[in-house]
Parts: C-alpha cells; structure tokens; sequence
C-alpha cells in the first residue's frame, strides 16, 4: 500500500469522527443556555416505559436484519446460527461507531471463522443488503416528501426566509440539466468506455443491479422481502414509540414518525451512527410539526440512544464470543 492509500485511509476514517463531533457542537452553539436547560428537563422528564419499550424494538429490527442475512447467506449453502449472525451484526455496529465502515470487515471476519465460508462471498451478501435498504430508503423518501409536501413547504416559506418558487425553477433546470448529461452519454458512449471515472461509476451500478438479482436466487424471496420491509416499519414504530414518552409529542402519528425516521437517516450516512447530526435533523423535521426545538432535540438525542444501547451492552458480547471460541479452537 503507497502512502497515497494510507492517507486516503486514514481520512477515511477520521473524517466521519470529526463530522459528528462538528455538528454536536455547531448545533449545541446555536442554543441558548434556557433552551440546553429546556433539553435536560424535557430528558429528565420523558416517561422511560416507552423508552425501554423502544430499545426492544430496536434490538428486534437488528434480529429481523440477521434473519435475513441468514437467507443470503443459506444460497451458497452454509447454515448459520441466528445468534451468531445477531451477535456479528451488534459487533459491527459498535466498530462502526468508533471506524465507520470497518465494521463490514469484523461481521464478514466473525461468519467466515466459524462457517469457513469465503470472506468475499459474505462480503457480497452485505453489498446486495444495503443496495436493497438503500432502494427502500429512497421509496420512503420520496413518499415521505409527497405526503408532507404542503407542510414542508410553507414551513421553509415561512421560517427560512427562502423563496420557494425560485427553487422550483431551480428544479426544473435540474431536471433539464440531467436529461442533457443523459443525451450527451448517449452520443459519447462508446468514447467513455476506457474512462476511469465513468467505469467505477459503471462498476457502482452494475453491482446494484446484481446485488438485487440476487433475491431471485433466495430460498424464499418473499419471505427475504416481508424481513426487508419489517426492519423498516419496526424502525418507524420505534420512532413512533419514542413520542409517547414526552407529553408534546404524544399526538404524533405513524405518518409523522416516518418521515422523521427517514429524514433522520440522512445523519446516519453522514456520521458514525448518525451522532451529532441525527437528533438535529430530527428536532428541525419535528418543529415542522409545531414541536418545540427544545423538546425535538431532547427526543432526538433520546432516540438516537435507542438505537445505541443495545449496540453498547450486546456489541461487547459479540467480541467476547468470538474471541473465547478462537481461545477454544
């Protein structure tokens, strides 16, 4: 490896960390010390039932999530224990709070010790898992945004001072532009095939695409799609589980819980675990809704420990696990 690689590596890593740390204090400056005072009281004054209730929930959709992998992972003919795919997804979740990405590799590591099967084959089952949540995620999205499109877009007209139907005009030129990009594509194709970007752009799509074929060679393909679709609502009725905790947010409905949830996934892509910025995103999407920033924010970062603590206490046992059946071996 040339130190041009070491380096990309080394940001690789770093810049994730440095991000999250970025917007917890970018967005934690931008309150007042009433309203920090207004976020720990809101904390300290949520009813824990739902909250706990929602840590099961969480734990369930990670359960769901190696069930399915257990059906990929079953086409090239290996049988897997459900726990120890649950357990190798809870140990790459916590190293990916501390080495975004790196936790892939560990999971990957963890199945090929114990099943013998090839890394690259494990490796491949997890690329055609986020092409299918990543497809999912952006039905959700644009669902999300045409259920709510009036309320969106009074809320930016009204208190981001932004013109919006500037930014229609901006859309449509868009639009325009890429159906240009497209045209020009068509007429120079055969010119970009030696083209390293185009290629690696190419590469990206081509294993899209054949990551989703891959459902086809599942034992039971409808069943991996109802998994696919469960982890998704179970992370939406969590969301919805956590409003009941806090009195403002009790009237929210599953509706809302959705595009909140998806909204906040954003952050997840961009930080490790979406630290820093998924509360944030979640507090703005809930003020849209007439919710205090305060109380979003204190259920913003309430959810977002959700999500982590089961990560936190049952990562550890994953490693632990692992470790003492090589000390075995």
């Amino acid at each position: 490896m040339n130190k041009t690689d070491k380096i990309k590596q080394i940001l690789f890593k770093i810049v994730p960390i440095l991000l999250a740390i970025f917007f917890v204090y970018f967005f934690l400056a931008k309150l007042s010390v009433d309203e920090r005072k207004d976020i720990l009281l809101s904390v300290q004054q949520a009813n824990y039932f739902w909250v706990v209730l929602a840590v099961f929930i969480s734990l369930l959709s990670i359960y769901i999530r190696a069930l399915r992998w257990q059906l990929m992972i079953k086409t090239f003919g290996y049988k897997t224990s459900s726990s120890t795919v649950f357990f190798s997804i809870m140990s790459c979740y916590l190293t990916n709070l501390a080495i975004p990405r790196l936790g892939e590799v560990v999971r990957c590591t963890m199945l090929s010790s114990k099943y013998k099967i090839p890394f690259d084959k494990t490796l491949g089952t997890i690329i055609t898992e986020r092409a299918i949540d990543l497809l999912l995620f952006v039905f959700l999205f644009v669902g999300a945004l045409l259920l709510e499109y009036d309320l969106f877009y009074n809320y930016i007209a009204n208190n981001l001072n932004i013109d919006v139907n500037k930014y229609k005009l901006l859309l449509i030129l868009c639009l325009l532009g890429i159906l240009f990009l497209c045209l020009l594509f068509l007429v120079f194709r055969k010119k970009l095939k030696n083209n390293r970007f185009y290629q690696k752009i190419k590469g990206f799509c081509l294993g899209i695409l054949q990551g989703m074929k891959s459902i086809t060679k599942v034992e039971k393909p409808l069943l991996f799609i109802f998994y696919s679709l469960l982890i998704w609502f179970l992370w939406i009725f969590g969301t919805w589980i956590v409003f009941k905790s806090m009195t403002e947010c009790i009237h929210l409905s599953m509706e809302q819980a959705m595009t909140v949830t998806v909204l906040g996934n954003i952050g997840v892509m961009i930080t490790p675990g979406g630290l820093g910025l998924y509360p944030s995103i979640f507090a703005t999407t809930l003020n849209v809704y007439n919710i205090n920033l305060s109380v979003g924010y204190a259920l913003g970062w309430i959810n977002w420990l959700v999500s982590q603590i089961g990560v936190l206490v049952l990562g550890p046992v994953g490693f632990l696990l692992f470790s003492n059946r090589n000390k075995t071996k």
